[in-house]
This record gives C-alpha cells, sequence and structure tokens, in this order.
C-alpha cells in the first residue's frame, strides 16, 4: 500500500506565471488504488541532480466529478527543486512515480443535509478547500458554500477560471469572495490577508452565515491556521470538529531544531523497535535520545514510505501495536486518531524497551 506507481501526465498547464496545473492519467487497473477523497493528497518521488526528492501536492478533483486522471497545482517556491522542474521543465506524456492518495482533511456528506461549508484559503491553499466546497455542493443539494480566498492581487489567484466556472454551475449556491494584500480594492473589506480581524469583518457582511454551525475548510500560511482556528473555536465557539485545516509547512514558531522539554524529559533506554511494513517485520535496536524511528529505519534502508518529515503529512503514520512511544509533533493526525494508536513515525521515540508498529493502516 506505501508504493509508488508510475503514471503518464496529460496535463501540463500554467495556471499563472508562477504555477502549474498537472494531471496524471489514472489506468484502469490502478483505479481502486488510487481512489481518493476529498482533501487528500499525492506525494511525487523524483531524481534531481542524482538525489532522490518526495513532495506532497493536494488533489484538485472532488470524487464526484468521475475523473479517470488526478490532477494537483504546483506553485512555484524560491529555490525550489521539485517545484521548478514541474514549473520550468516537466512535459507532457512523462512518467512520474506517484504513491497512492492519502490524508485526512475532509468529512463526510450526506444527501438530506442543510449546510453551510466555509472556505478559507491563501494562495496555494486553495487546492484542498477547493476540493472539498465542490464536492459538498456534488453531494449535498440543500447546501451552500462560501469561498473566502486571499492572494497578493487578481492576477495571482490560483484556479480562477474554474473557481468561476463553479459559481455559474451551482446557481448561488456558491459564493466567492476574493480578497487582495498588495492592491487596492473598492472596498476596503476585500483587502488584506484572511485573518481573525478580517473574519470578523466577512461574518458582519454575509450575515446569512451562521458561524457556529457551518463547517470551515482552511489552508494557508501556518500562522494563518492557527489564528483563524483558534479565533472560531474560542471566539465563536465553533466546536471543534467542524474546524478542518491542512498545514502545507509546520508553524513557523515551532519549526526548531532545539528539543521540546517534553522530548528532553524522557527516559534515555534502549529499545527494540519492530516495524511491519507490507506484511514484513524488521526490527532494530534504538536508543529513545537519538533519531526518530522513521530516521532509522531510512538509515537501515528500510521501505518505508515518508515524504514531509515535519509532521505535516500523513505519509509516516503507522500504529502503535505493542509498547509506547513520544511523539514531538503532530500537525496531520486527528485527535480520534491519536486515541486509537496512530502516530507520525517521523515524530516518533520509543519509550518503552519493546515497540511494534504497523505501517500497513
Amino acid at each position: 500500500m506505501n508504493s509508488f506507481y508510475k503514471l503518464k501526465t496529460v496535463k501540463v498547464q500554467k495556471d499563472t506565471p508562477d504555477a502549474v496545473n498537472v494531471a496524471v492519467e489514472i489506468p484502469e487497473e490502478l483505479k481502486d488504488k488510487f481512489r481518493f477523497k476529498q482533501g487528500q493528497y499525492l506525494n511525487f518521488r523524483m531524481m534531481i541532480n542524482g538525489n532522490e526528492e518526495r513532495r506532497s501536492y493536494s488533489i484538485c478533483n472532488a470524487p464526484s466529478e468521475k475523473s479517470n486522471t488526478l490532477e494537483v497545482l504546483v506553485k512555484l517556491l524560491e529555490n525550489g527543486k521539485v517545484s521548478g522542474y514541474f514549473n520550468e521543465h516537466l512535459h507532457m506524456d512523462e512518467i512520474l512515480e506517484v504513491m497512492p492518495p492519502m490524508g485526512g482533511f475532509n468529512t463526510s456528506y450526506h444527501p438530506t443535509n442543510v449546510k453551510t461549508y466555509v472556505g478559507l484559503a491563501a494562495g496555494s491553499g486553495i487546492t484542498p478547500v477547493l476540493s472539498n466546497i465542490k464536492e459538498s455542493l456534488y453531494q449535498e443539494p440543500k447546501s451552500n458554500a462560501y469561498l473566502f480566498y486571499s492572494n497578493r492581487s487578481m492576477n495571482h489567484v490560483l484556479r480562477k477560471a474554474e473557481i468561476d466556472k463553479l459559481v455559474e454551475q451551482f446557481n448561488g449556491r456558491l459564493k466567492v469572495v476574493y480578497l487582495v494584500s498588495r492592491e487596492k480594492h473598492e472596498d476596503p473589506v476585500f483587502e488584506g490577508r484572511i485573518s481573525a480581524e478580517k473574519l470578523e469583518q466577512l461574518f458582519e457582511r454575509y450575515t446569512d452565515i451562521d458561524v457556529r454551525e457551518a463547517t470551515y475548510f482552511i489552508c494557508g500560511p501556518s500562522e494563518m491556521i492557527k489564528g483563524i482556528a483558534d479565533y472560531l473555536k474560542k471566539d465563536k465557539k465553533v466546536p471543534a470538529i467542524q474546524v478542518l485545516f491542512e498545514y502545507f509547512t509546520a508553524p513557523d514558531e515551532e519549526n526548531t531544531e532545539e528539543m521540546s522539554d517534553e522530548f528532553k524529559a524522557i527516559a534515555n533506554i534502549e529499545s527494540m523497535v519492530t516495524v511491519i511494513i507490507d506484511d514484513d517485520e524488521y526490527s532494530f535496536h534504538l536508543n529513545s535520545k537519538k533519531e526518530s524511528i522513521l530516521d532509522k529505519a531510512l538509515k537501515d534502508n528500510l521501505p518505508v514510505p515518508f515524504a514531509c518529515k515535519g509532521g505535516v503529512c500523513c505519509t509516516c503514520k503507522a500504529q502503535v501495536l505493542e509498547g509506547e512511544v513520544f511523539m514531538e509533533k503532530n500537525y496531520a493526525l486527528t485527535e480520534e486518531e491519536v486515541a486509537r494508536g496512530y502516530v507520525l513515525t517521523c515524530q516518533c521515540h520509543p519509550t518503552t524497551n519493546v515497540v511494534m508498529l504497523n505501517y500497513d493502516v
């Protein structure tokens, strides 16, 4: 289940000068493996200048669109190795190594629901948010959606042609509000980045949104996610289950090599760690104060899945079957998943003498 598959590009199309839409074709024999939920992502593996690089990009499609391709949007980053290749060198009919869809940034829908969904996105954060918004409108004919989308300028709005078509397609059920941070707007409410203060202004303007009852999809810079999520849950008393978010990178203030006090406090022990991967078992010794379980497995050349290695994606997710571990960071797993023993192995250190984890989950 953690394998990469070779898929052919059938679309390489610039969306804006610094972003490209890339679609890969899913052959009939891989349809089941690449069945996906809204808001999930694909992991890509590439060799660039002799080095293996892995990156995760959110799927733009919604399952109800029933496409035989999966499409991602890749924004060019400064000094970005993979984003640079996608934007400047990738061509049609190229073969890419892709892992089946992963991620849990989604909710369940039912055709009888009468709900309001609110997408809050900035920049490339639009991709998983738009996938969720689209699926809500397809699956729930009586529900409505808002999309508040922030960019530097209108020229930098990603997927704008598609968004505008969706407004027409859903005939009033989708309202889209574009915000700009580096150009003037005739209405100051639509200037600036999405923040708690800005969202308060938008709620005052769009009074038909039942703030406490709505479900929110949030993706953008980490500080935006933290600020908005805290505002909705603490100030507006929105139940946490209705505030969904996806980090692309770890929160800046926590992105540090300095060990946390919690990590410093764990016991210094030697552990026998066993990992189950594709029904095979591998074991190795690991000191609790040394590298993470994932890093040790990679050092031993074990076929463990990984991508970000920063606690942001779920690629290295495993379930603890025996023993205990300490997880340094977690920006991807839900509280329910953690309660069921799921961990991000890139952040885990053994805290008992025997630990067993299963990647086949």
